[in-house]
């Protein structure tokens, strides 16, 4: 085998490398060790260590102690990215009205792979409410409501697995197959109404939803609620 053919392999060998391990932070993993990037990627602990040192020089990660976290590249890329996104820029307008209406917190999310991705908010008025940072975290479709409007409309495919977060939890496909447009819980006491907005050839693109306390969002007012949603 020729240089001119090892060389692109490994180049892309490489990036594949790369972008497995930043695709392994999460919400339960924000750092790593050098042992855990070895595992992620199935190599040597001595190619982890370089390819993380590599990433820390760029600023993709930083180290704390023996252990990196996301760097501040990823912040100002993340930032870019969102600014550039147009469908957020369509939909902050009415989902500011949305919110100014309710009072409650108001998400946008699109698919992302199996998952759902928070891309905006906009906080509540209340002083106690559901707002926590939501962009840029990632939900299980079947335990929000927003995932469900994403389920149903075919901008997901089934999931495989029906993780329990709360006792209301759907954790049967056959039952999430009937429930795919009603309320559900992420954590005790979050309620949610989502609708699905379409992208000009009718395609479903994204989820937006409305979250506040259930004590709030009484069940007689989830369905005005619901179309409030559908109507921004």
């Amino acid at each position: 085998m020729s240089e001119s053919e090892v060389a692109p392999n490994a180049t892309y060998q490489s990036a594949e490398r790369v972008l497995t391990l930043l695709k392994s932070f999460d919400d339960s993993q924000m750092e790593l060790g050098v042992a855990d990037i070895a595992r992620a990627l199935s190599v040597h602990k001595s190619t982890a260590s370089r390819l993380a040192a590599a990433l820390e020089r760029t600023g993709f990660l930083t180290r704390v102690g023996r252990r990196y976290r996301l760097g501040v590249e990823i912040i100002r890329l993340g930032t870019l990215a969102l600014r550039s996104f147009d469908l957020v820029a369509t939909m902050q307008p009415a989902m500011e009205k949305l919110s100014q209406r309710t009072g409650e917190t108001v998400n946008l999310a699109v698919p992302d792979g199996e998952d759902v991705l928070n891309v905006a908010e906009v906080p509540s008025t209340y002083i106690l409410s559901s707002s926590g940072g939501w962009i840029g975290r990632r939900t299980r479709p079947h335990a929000v409501a927003n995932g469900k409007v994403l389920l149903a409309y075919g901008a997901l495919g089934p999931p495989r697995e029906l993780e329990r977060y709360t006792p209301q939890t759907i954790t049967s496909l056959d039952a999430l197959a009937t429930e795919l447009a009603a309320v559900a819980e992420l954590e005790e006491g979050l309620v949610a109404v989502a609708a699905p907005v379409f992208d000009p050839t009718g395609a479903c693109v994204a989820a937006l939803s409305i979250t506040g306390p259930e004590y709030r969002m009484l069940p007689e007012m989830l369905d005005s609620l619901g179309r409030l949603c559908a109507s921004a």
